[in-house]
């Protein structure tokens, strides 16, 4: 990319929870601030941080007089309650005119939208935008500027900005996630912290042992310590030309609860850096003195994350050493007992509701054995596609695929197309191929494709005549986000899987489309583009010449809990950690039953095809008993379930959520 050394229109952008903070990082040369109000921002777990209307106007009108810009965040996922008493705060902001607000919601997008505000739109990190199509989305939704996610290099930003034709903003140093923005539930599913909501409990910086997940033998590691996911911190001073360079126009410094002198150290390092390159690009070195500051003034170890090049083994801070604080340190999942068979903790809430119409089973499988299995089962819907787990020998080809969809046709069960989780470059040249040649193939077709983010969204629309199904990692917590999905084609959303019941129940009931509650499966806690297996056993990253053990079997973390949390790795080397419980409301379907969606889903692609079978049949008996009044007759067919499964059950997030609701 080319860059106008005379007028370069990069900014430097600095985080600010106090007041001190706000003068301190301006004062070190800060091109802007971005900054939360009391409510609706995902950095609220202190009181005395971040700022009351009064002082939000007042740091609006103190940066602007010294011409740096303020955006404020608004960044939470939103329920319909918060959205509700969100409008007073939205309408307050449109009179003080900050320069932009930045958020994470679709359902706020659209709120922001209907009110007709004029302050622009910057999307949040926690958007996880990663490619084109996204960007097209989200531009076409009124979005100005996107923080990309943390796994897209140096290299391929300038393209997306050139294409998009917006603003690129980027995490240039401070504290970072090992998973996908926006894609990880670990802390929500079990604590009750979303980390969706700025409340993460870093289940990622436990110490786990690496184990063979079938055998649970301890393994040997390359690793110094057991912090296997406890990422480095983002860094990039050493740098500088090539962030210049990138395409990027807002450089972005991660730390609103951060001290006023720390930041400041760090915005004014970072300035003279920018502004010595911008000033004498042929002439630039970077000052010793800069770098030895830097590291005397760290918190963690530095890495580079994603922006160079994949950071691998080098990137983990593994002994736990400069973690500065540990928020937990294990948690033992809610399993089903007998206590808990004895008494569902759902009915109260569904006491006064009779049975709503029955919904469908739909089964995500990973084979056609499996397929087979849950057709001869009763299944209703097959989702099919998407991510394969390497351990199995099996991958979705063409031939597979209408093998599939053969057999689909001859059930007379519709079949939907899944997409991956995370689609970048790559995947979206592939996903376009692949619907290219969906469109014109001459046997059955898919019944729908179901997308995993508003990227993979605006490719189907663009590119299929299918039916839209958007999955749980579309992250809709209230109505109006359904609403914006409905007008951009989609015809069925699964619920956010970190929804409690109480929260399913009143957005199913409101909806003007089809709701989806995930009922039993394998849930995916994290995606992450680190390669746990490569990492740990060959001390290599996904883009290095690995001996792929992850083909010969499969791994797990142990946490101090004795919590076995599986890794399943994927086609594209990415790692899905997998919750140590199942999900399963199989033994209270009755209540699932009196809630008003329209299908309940069996999420079994990361399991083996044999298990398939007696699953789907357990889910259709159960559900079958409960429409004809003979639920009582099949107590006993639970409990056996219950005991005979390979795995622990849970509940998931259902018994509380994530954001009060019950």
């Amino acid at each position: 990319m080319t860059v106008d050394f005379k007028n370069p229109q990069l900014e430097l952008l600095a985080p600010v929870g106090r007041w001190d903070v706000l003068e301190a990082v301006i004062a070190a040369g800060a091109d802007a601030v971005y900054l939360g109000g009391k409510k609706f921002n995902m950095r609220m777990f202190r009181d005395d941080y971040n700022f009351t209307n009064e002082s939000l106007t007042e740091a609006i009108a103190y940066a602007h007089a010294r011409n740096v810009k303020v955006y404020v965040t608004v960044n939470n996922l939103h329920s319909d309650q918060e959205l509700a008493e969100q409008q007073e705060y939205l309408g307050f902001l449109e009179q003080v005119q900050p320069d932009a607000l930045i958020v994470q919601d679709l359902g706020l997008i659209k709120l922001i939208n209907e009110l007709g505000l004029t302050v622009p739109l910057h999307a949040s990190v926690m958007l996880n935008s990663h490619n084109l199509p996204m960007l097209k989305f989200l531009k076409e939704h009124g979005v100005t500027r996107v923080v990309l996610n943390r796994e897209l290099p140096f290299a391929e930003i300038a393209k997306l900005r050139d294409e998009s034709g917006l603003e690129i903003e980027y995490f240039i140093h401070g504290d970072m996630c090992i998973a996908q923005s926006g894609q990880c539930y670990a802390s929500g599913l079990l604590l009750g912290q979303s980390s969706n909501r700025g409340r993460c409990m870093k289940p990622c910086r436990w110490a786990y042992d690496f184990i063979d997940a079938r055998t649970g033998e301890v393994l040997p590691t390359k690793a110094p310590g057991p912090y296997f996911l406890a990422i480095g911190d983002m860094y990039v001073l050493n740098h500088i030309p090539e962030l210049v360079h990138s395409g990027i126009c807002s450089f972005k410094i991660e730390g609103r609860m951060r001290e006023a002198d720390y930041l400041a150290e760090i915005v004014s390092i970072y300035r003279q850096a920018l502004d010595a390159y911008l000033r004498e690009p042929f002439a630039y070195r970077l000052n010793p003195h800069w770098q030895q500051r830097m590291r005397q003034i760290r918190v963690r170890d530095f890495t580079t994350c994603y922006a160079l090049k994949h950071p691998g083994p080098g990137g983990i801070g593994y002994t736990g050493e400069r973690e500065p604080q540990f928020f937990s340190t294990g948690v033992k999942e809610l399993t089903l007992d007998e206590r808990l068979l004895a008494k569902d903790p759902f009915a109260k809430l569904v006491q006064d509701d009779q049975l709503a119409a029955k919904p469908v089973i739909s089964v995500r499988i990973g084979d056609l054995a499996s397929l087979e299995a849950a057709l001869a089962a009763g299944a209703d819907r097959i989702y099919f596609s998407g991510e394969s787990a390497v351990d199995r020998d099996f991958i979705w080809s063409k031939q597979n695929i209408i093998s599939a969809l053969e057999l689909l046709s001859e059930a007379r069960v519709p079949g939907v197309i899944v997409t991956p989780r995370i689609t970048m470059a790559r995947e979206i040249a592939e996903l376009r191929a692949m619907f290219e040649w969906l469109e014109g193939l001459a046997g059955p077709k898919p019944a729908g494709v179901m997308v995993s983010n508003v990227g993979t969204l605006q490719l189907a629309k663009e590119l299929t005549q299918l039916p839209i199904y958007g999955d749980y990692s579309l992250n809709v917590f209230n109505l109006k986000a359904v609403e914006l999905l409905q007008a951009a084609g989609v015809v069925q959303v699964t619920a956010q899987i970190e929804s409690s019941f109480a929260q399913i129940k009143e957005l199913a009931a409101a909806a003007p489309l089809p709701i989806e509650i995930l009922a039993h499966g394998r849930l995916s806690a994290m995606v992450m583009e680190h390669c746990l297996p490569a990492a740990l056993l060959e001390g290599k990253t996904k883009q290095d010449i690995c001996s792929a053990f992850c083909r010969e079997r499969r791994y797990a973390l142990k946490d101090i809990r004795d919590g076995v949390r599986e890794v399943v790795v994927d086609q594209y080397c990415r790692n899905h950690l997998l919750l140590a419980n199942d999900l399963c409301l199989l033994p209270f379907l009755e209540s699932v039953a009196k809630l008003p969606v329209a299908g309940i889903r069996l999420e079994l692609h990361f399991i083996d095809s044999a298990e398939v079978g007696p699953i789907v049949s357990a889910y259709r008996q159960v559900l079958d008993a409960v429409y004809s009044g003979r639920s009582a007759e099949y107590s006993e067919l639970i409990r056996d379930f219950v005991r005979r499964s390979p795995r622990p059950l849970g509940l998931g997030a259902y018994p509380r959520g994530v954001v009060g609701l019950r």
